[in-house]
């Protein structure tokens, strides 16, 4: 259960990755650059799991790395140039975990089992760094509303009170704009493929979960005004109606 509520990710899976095992001892140099230079930046140990992209080519100077932060169990990406300089998402994708386990602690109290993610929208860009919290990035970013993709193991004990209640309590802990959560309700075997497929996943879009089989999708959606769902509506889609 905790390993699952550590999955957080914001952009797109279906990337074409290549492990590094048994790969050629250029990859294995790079693979040790990065980290080196990763860990001499944060102060933390980092391990590369993967390669993408790779330079080579007339278009394209860049090795794409799919990393792992061992202490957080975070992935992220770093792509590396042939000047061996460095661009990545570890501040972002920190921040987004601080996020998903603020739901994540919500769901575990509604005695529910699912592993989130989560998209903000922002007014102003902000700059991410490391130590960087949840209550300063929504002050500075003056963020409009957040939502979050919950996958979540469906059980004959969800209810729309619940799935209410969990958007509820990370509203009043956010304290600022609306709040909007889709929930994706898999069956054990389903949901088990894709929490697998997350574990490997640096990002992740929405519509890649299309091509599971869920049982339903509910969206619920909390603003200054309250509700926007009722619970009849919620119950519906619980229970196979249209979305």
């Amino acid at each position: 259960m905790k390993k699952l509520l550590k999955k957080v990710g914001v952009l797109v899976l279906g990337m074409s990755i290549l492990s590094l095992i048994g790969c050629s001892d250029v990859n294995e140099k790079t693979a040790k650059i990065i980290e080196g230079k990763l860990s001499e930046k944060y102060n933390e140990s980092f391990e590369v799991q993967y390669l993408g992209e790779r330079w080579g080519t007339k278009s394209n100077d860049t090795v794409k790395t799919y990393v792992k932060a061992l202490d957080s169990d975070i992935m992220f990406i770093a792509e590396m140039d042939t000047s061996e300089n460095i661009v990545e998402n570890y501040p972002e994708m920190l921040l987004m975990n601080k996020f998903a386990s603020v739901f994540n602690e919500a769901i575990v109290e509604q005695g529910l089992e699912a592993s989130s993610w989560i998209r903000s929208h922002t007014k102003k860009s902000v700059k991410i760094t490391k130590d960087l919290t949840i209550e300063d990035y929504l002050e500075k970013s003056n963020s409009e509303y957040i939502h979050v993709e919950i996958v979540m193991k469906n059980d004959d004990s969800i209810t729309a009170e619940k799935l209410k209640m969990i958007v509820q309590q990370s509203y009043e802990q956010f304290n600022g704009p609306s709040i909007s959560a889709t929930y994706w309700l898999f069956n054990d075997d389903e949901y088990k493929k894709v929490n697998e497929t997350l574990e490997k996943a640096a990002n992740i879009a929405p519509s890649d979960l299309e091509s599971y089989q869920y049982d339903s999708k509910v969206f619920v959606e909390l603003t200054e005004n309250g509700f926007v769902e009722s619970d009849e509506e919620i119950n519906n889609r619980l229970g196979g109606g249209t979305n």
